[in-house]
């Protein structure tokens, strides 16, 4: 497994650190390959990230590194009382169980979100539908080729 300890971030890169054990983590994956801008992608199942990672991306979302993971679907983990953690808990926990990410980070420059549903991401990454340039109320899309000399036929 490859060890990431230190995080870059660039206003031009789109960055997800997710975990391929989490539904949610692959469907954004899907959405962010499409976008068609400079991607990193960081799947935590098979690069551990430093801890001092886990702890600028809490930082960057203005969260305790706690609310990044999720308990709900760890029947494996027996915890009772996860109030009681401190980060050097938590911080072994995500090393051993990558699945506790259920919602993936994505960063952007200096923007960090905790993705909580698919379409969510494209807002973020500043990606439009289906990649439609916006037109204004009453202008026409348009319908034809804009390239020269190529055929789509």
């Amino acid at each position: 497994m490859e060890d990431m300890s230190v995080l870059s971030t660039d206003e031009n890169m789109l960055t997800l650190v997710y975990s391929s054990k989490s539904h949610l983590g692959k469907q954004v994956l899907g959405y962010v390959q499409g976008a068609g801008d400079a991607l990193r992608t960081i799947d935590i199942a098979e690069t551990k990230l430093g801890h001092a990672v886990w702890v600028t991306l809490a930082d960057g979302l203005g969260k305790d590194l706690g609310e990044l993971f999720s308990l709900d679907n760890t029947e494996t983990l027996d915890i009772e009382d996860s109030d009681s953690f401190d980060t050097d808990d938590w911080l072994k926990l995500i090393d051993n169980n990558p699945e506790l990410l259920q919602n993936p980070i994505a960063i952007k420059g200096k923007k960090f979100m905790q993705v909580t549903s698919r379409s969510e991401v494209l807002k973020f990454f500043e990606v439009d539908s289906a990649g439609l340039e916006k037109k204004n109320m009453g202008e026409e899309p348009v319908t034809k080729s804009t390239t020269k000399d190529e055929s789509f036929i």
